[in-house]
């Protein structure tokens, strides 16, 4: 149902029944503790077992608070404690990013929340509330998806004890912040992530850009759905394990049509143009792998391989090697190569030995599932950025008698489903020149081509020359913004590289 034409919560008629039936009762403690700033704060949860030193609260709303047990002041037990209902979580959204920037759909167990770049014009609502139902289509897949292949797989699965939520931010600047924060800026840069699931506040969070294919939200909604339903979450689990089951699902848009079991194509491929001597032992159990950004794509890759050879070649062994990280605990401290040892005593053979088991075994699925494994036909390659899926390539660059001219071909979209968008690109050389472009007041989804002669200028504050590289940025804004009106009247950003 509407609140307001800025803010919208749709609940379904059965979220009482859900949250009675599935929520349960905790036996919890009312905690006070001081934050690091010098604040007293008090929270309803129950403290987690975890490794000495380190107390674990997890709170009512879902979210877990790790806290050195200076911090705690007082201690009371209260009986028993009601998690937060999912129409709950909707309000405290709304607090959080405010009622205005915030449009939520709610269908227990799911909360869906777009955090929205600036102020909706009416007239956009009716989009807004599309797309949104569209996010929660998929998150419900997901859940259906899921939740076949864990019993088919016997994974010891409970339901989800508090709402399961995605957000979904409008702006990347807005996401960015909010990766920061939530992630204490450890691991992969702010830019280089597309989508995130966050095992202390219990939240998913991807870029609006990403939800043109939703392979990301896929992605990471596994993630969130085997630390709810399955593991303990912050237990200290192999991240091979974890990205490997989480790149096993493949999705097309808001549809999930591919179990673990089907032979990913594009993961064989990758997985040939991986160096045959890296063994799998070092590059997929050094789980700095998976964080660095220059890494992370082989190991990642190899993740996939490793997991399908374990999920579909032993089978037996997968469903005991699962139960066992099952009965890990938040943060449990692990002798010298457990991990190896479990791995070994669940499946009888070492990674290597399933490396050298995988191509074989992966070919021969790939004939049987009639799995096509040559490269695919080349297409232009488009990437996505600030909401704009764009592709451009240089040609050329030629100075007769006049002033140096890129050329170019390429085309851009609006990615914003329900917003109409000002794009400003620039096309910036390693010789100190740029070309721009300003696309004004785009409708959701429209393309444009890019004009394929363009002047280039110097960069200011920079040496100009030859040059056979280029960069693309991209800026955008809602196109009703006081920041679009400066862009239409001339006063644009201007380079990346440079300053003006």
């Amino acid at each position: 149902m509407w609140t307001s034409c800025r803010s919208f919560i749709t609940c379904g008629t059965w979220c009482l029944a859900w949250f009675c039936l599935s929520a349960g009762i905790l036996s919890a403690d009312e905690i006070t503790y001081e934050t690091e700033d010098g604040k007293k704060v008090t929270s309803q949860g129950r403290l987690l077992p975890s490794r000495p030193g380190v107390e674990l609260l997890e709170r009512w709303d879902g979210q877990i608070q790790p806290l050195d047990p200076s911090q705690i002041i007082e201690r009371n037990n209260t009986g028993d404690v009601v998690p937060i209902t999912p129409a709950q979580m909707g309000e405290r959204l709304e607090e959080l990013f405010g009622k205005d920037l915030v449009r939520i759909e709610i269908q227990p167990p799911v909360v869906v929340a777009i955090v929205l770049a600036g102020p909706l014009q009416p007239k956009a609502e009716a989009a807004a509330k599309t797309f949104l139902q569209k996010a929660m289509r998929f998150m419900q897949n997901v859940d259906d998806v899921f939740d076949r292949y864990a019993r088919q797989m016997e994974f010891p699965l409970h339901d989800a004890p508090y709402p399961v939520v995605l957000l979904i931010f409008e702006s990347d600047q807005d996401f960015e912040d909010y990766f920061t924060t939530t992630s204490g800026g450890k691991g992969l840069s702010a830019g280089s992530v597309l989508g995130f699931y966050s095992q202390l506040t219990n939240r998913l969070a991807v870029r609006m850009t990403s939800c043109d294919s939703f392979a990301v939200p896929l992605h990471e909604a596994i993630h969130q759905q085997i630390s709810n339903r399955v593991l303990h979450r912050l237990a200290p689990i192999p991240r091979w394990f974890a990205e490997g089951i989480a790149n096993a699902f493949e999705g097309n848009g808001d549809k999930i049509d591919t179990n673990p079991g089907k032979v990913n194509a594009d993961y064989v491929r990758r997985a040939q143009a991986v160096p045959r001597d890296a063994p799998w032992s070092k590059v997929v159990g050094d789980d700095g792998a998976f964080l660095a950004d220059v890494l992370a794509g082989d190991a990642y890759t190899l993740a996939w391989c490793l997991h399908w050879t374990a999920s579909t070649q032993y089978k037996d062994g997968y469903k005991a090697y699962v139960q066992a990280l099952a009965k890990r605990r938040p943060l449990e401290e692990l002798p010298p190569f457990a991990d190896d040892l479990l791995f070994e005593k669940s499946f009888g053979v070492s990674q290597n030995a399933m490396q050298a088991q995988f191509p074989d075994a992966v070919l021969t699925a790939a004939r049987k599932q009639k799995v096509d494994l040559s490269p695919p036909p080349r297409r232009d390659e488009f990437e996505q950025k600030s909401l704009c899926q764009y592709f451009i390539s240089a040609t050329a660059i030629s100075r007769p008698n006049g002033p140096a001219t890129l050329k170019l071909t390429g085309s851009a979209r609006n990615l914003c489903p329900f917003r109409d968008m000002t794009f400003y690109i620039t096309v910036e050389t390693e010789g100190g020149f740029y070309a721009e472009y300003l696309f004004a007041d785009l409708k959701p989804r429209q393309m444009v081509k890019l004009p394929e002669g363009v002047r280039l200028l110097p960069i200011p504050g920079r040496p100009q020359g030859p040059s056979s590289r280029y960069s693309v940025f991209v800026r955008s804004v809602p196109a009703d913004s006081p920041e679009a009106a400066k862009w239409k009247q001339g006063d644009v950003p201007g380079p990346v590289t440079g300053g003006r």
